[in-house]
């Protein structure tokens, strides 16, 4: 019988990881014997949250984007990967694995209104010190990228997605954290604007585009909305009569509240190193 459970990373900034355990206590509410992976800092975490975790992998790399690290570790066959920024609101979201019967991966996809781009286009910045006005330049108001004339969709949300752990997916993960590699850390050559390259949805676009002849077999969850339901999406998303199953909200690193131990200076410098365990 295959292995089913689910994967959480929470690194660089103490909100994360905060953020993390409230997002399991909610699963865990909703579903008692979900089988939680968690890729986090050992010193964050804290005895009384031992309990909440069936696996712990740690050191990790001190980085923003250390989810394109830890996916190809998953210790189960079937795994739904969710943002730490992320709250269960009923256990429906176990219908999420039974999708996998007809695909390697089941996806979410971007909705154009909604989409970190769009915040792009009307911020002052894109990361650090990156002008919002060079995105406007290779994305329309579809969210499609232009190469030589051609347009090329971002399809997919890269925040909760579910996959089968295959040698397909293994290939397309390492293809994934290649490319995000090539954008931020090697001295890539592409015309695209800096903004863009730090962005891991650009990245697993640009890993399915070099990679024409992998043969992955990604499928939109129906009702998709349901179990990625991210603030700001309109209600309308949602199939008549059906509810949220999971909502995605947006942590601020630098946001100070009881439950969150945050502002780690450093976070808003740096996105920080894959080679760097902590």
């Amino acid at each position: 019988m295959k292995t089913r459970g689910y994967l959480i990373v929470s690194t660089m900034a103490r909100s994360f990881y905060e953020a993390m355990v409230m997002a399991v206590e909610s699963l865990k509410d909703e579903i008692p014997d979900a089988k939680v992976a968690v890729f986090t800092h050992e010193e964050w975490i804290r005895d009384s949250d031992r309990h909440l975790f069936d696996h712990i992998i740690t050191p990790v790399p001190v980085h923003v984007r250390t989810k394109l690290w830890a996916l190809p570790q998953t210790p189960f066959d079937q795994t739904i990967y969710l943002d730490a920024d992320m709250f269960v609101l009923n256990n429906e979201l176990e219908e999420v694995f039974d999708y996998l019967d007809q695909a390697d991966i089941v996806m979410s996809e971007n909705r154009p209104y909604n989409a970190k781009v769009v915040y792009f286009t009307h911020d002052d910045q894109v990361g650090p010190g990156i002008p919002c006005r060079e995105l406007e330049h290779y994305l329309d108001s579809d969210m499609q990228l232009y190469i030589d004339g051609k347009a090329h969709k971002f399809q997919w949300h890269c925040g909760m997605f579910a996959w089968n752990n295959n040698e397909k997916t293994q290939k397309l993960w390492e293809e994934w954290l290649k490319w995000y590699k090539v954008h931020t850390v090697d001295d890539d050559t592409s015309p695209f604007p800096r903004g863009l390259k730090y962005w891991d949805t650009f990245a697993f676009w640009r890993a399915l585009y070099e990679n024409p002849d992998l043969d992955v077999n990604i499928k939109r969850m129906p009702n998709d909305a349901k179990y990625n339901f991210v603030t700001g999406y309109k209600e309308t998303e949602l199939r008549p009569g059906t509810e949220k199953s999971v909502l995605h909200y947006t942590v601020d690193p630098n946001y100070t509240q009881e439950t969150y131990i945050i502002n780690e200076a450093a976070f808003d410098t740096t996105y920080g190193s894959f080679e760097t365990l902590r």
